[in-house]
């Protein structure tokens, strides 16, 4: 049975966002990203990070891949949703930071 972790999701980036807000140097920190993406983070507005409800797979601990969230960020943050939604169907094939697999992934 998969599990859905939508709704965690998008409160956990909604924190991490408010938080950002008032010390993104202790939010980059404690997520393991560089300033930059903190900043980027910062730059989403609530409403663009419902978007993030699409992906099922859990956000809690951030992929090894900058890019990626660089791009989800950029594309929720520009209303880009040709770009948002190129970026959610990888979201299963990022690597997780352990250097497993996404369950369902050989």
């Amino acid at each position: 049975m998969k599990m859905d972790f939508s709704k965690l999701n998008l409160a956990y980036l909604l924190h991490a966002r408010d938080l950002a807000q008032k010390d993104p140097e202790l939010v980059a920190a404690l997520l393991g990203v560089s300033s930059e993406l903190t900043h980027l983070l910062i730059d989403v507005a609530p409403d663009e990070l419902v978007h993030v409800t699409q992906i099922r797979s859990p956000l809690l601990v951030l992929r090894q891949n900058a890019w990626w969230w660089e791009r989800l960020f950029k594309a929720l943050r520009d209303g880009r949703q040709d770009e948002l939604k190129v970026v959610i169907e990888h979201a299963a094939l990022v690597v997780t930071p352990e250097g497993r697999e996404p369950d369902g992934c050989p």
